[in-house]
């Protein structure tokens, strides 16, 4: 039963977020949030169920179907104050990419009231420029920028760049590798086999090379990548997630344990 405080009926709260009453009936069907109840059995949604939904109809504003955005938010979402920072970056983004996009229309309409017609070159430009899609090198690059200033200290930069580090942001065609065998061997080994230990030797031999071994920073690093891979960006960019990050960390602990691998000062 809900308790006193700032509630909204169905119909109130739909309003206030501009969507329908029946789509958060559908949300609430696939368990993406739990509306409370009023002795007399209305739905009701309080401060925390709202800020739910913000997360929900911005995911689903970035073009996630609401099965991966369950997937998402089952996952553990990061705090609100950082999802906030991360949406209000991609519609700073998206208003910039507009504001080009009009500016080529604008230009176009031109030549064409001039009867001098559009180019081939023109004509693909207006077609990448102007089509509704997010420019997701530009929000994987702010994401990881946010995300990073939170756990790397200057010194931490310091030492990933001189280690050659360049950014989750970025590609890296041996972390791609690594990844598409980890999304194979999960489906087909358990993390104890000699496949999957040996992937992580080499997969955490990658992460000691940038980190230069050091517990804390490793540890900081991986707080970095699980935080990521709850960004809507990343996933849908990445073949990373925190369930591969997980099978890694107990093929790596299997290896430990059977003697393959010495035992790290800190696990990683």
């Amino acid at each position: 039963m809900a308790k006193a405080g700032p509630y909204l009926r169905c119909a109130a709260a739909a309003r206030r977020l501009g969507v329908t009453a029946k789509a958060l009936r559908v949300y609430e069907a696939h368990g993406l949030v739990r509306a409370e109840r009023t002795a007399a059995g209305w739905r009701v949604y309080g401060p925390d169920q709202i800020a739910r939904l913000h997360q929900v109809i911005a995911l689903k504003s970035f073009g996630f179907p609401l099965s991966r955005i369950a997937e998402l938010l089952s996952g553990g979402m990061p705090d609100l104050a950082t999802f906030l920072e991360w949406h209000e970056q991609m519609l700073c983004q998206e208003a910039e990419r507009i504001d080009r996009a009009r500016r080529l229309l604008g230009t176009a309409r031109l030549k064409l009231a001039r009867g001098d017609g559009l180019s081939l070159d023109d004509l693909m430009t207006l077609s990448k420029e102007t089509t509704m899609t997010e420019n997701r090198t530009e929000n994987l690059a702010a994401a990881y920028a946010a995300v990073a200033s939170k756990h790397f200290t200057a010194a931490d930069q310091a030492i990933l760049t001189a280690n050659g580090y360049r950014g989750m942001d970025k590609p890296d065609a041996d972390w791609d590798a690594l990844s598409q065998e980890a999304a194979r061997l999960m489906k087909t080994v358990d993390p104890a086999s000699a496949e999957a230990m040996d992937l992580a030797r080499r997969w955490m031999g990658k992460v000691f090379e940038v980190t230069g071994g050091d517990p804390a920073l490793t540890e900081k690093m991986r707080t970095v990548a699980r935080e990521l891979n709850g960004h809507p960006d990343f996933a849908a960019a990445s073949s990373s997630s925190n369930e591969m990050t997980d099978f890694i960390t107990k093929a790596y602990g299997a290896a430990i344990a059977a003697g393959i691998l010495p035992k790290p000062v800190s696990a990683a």
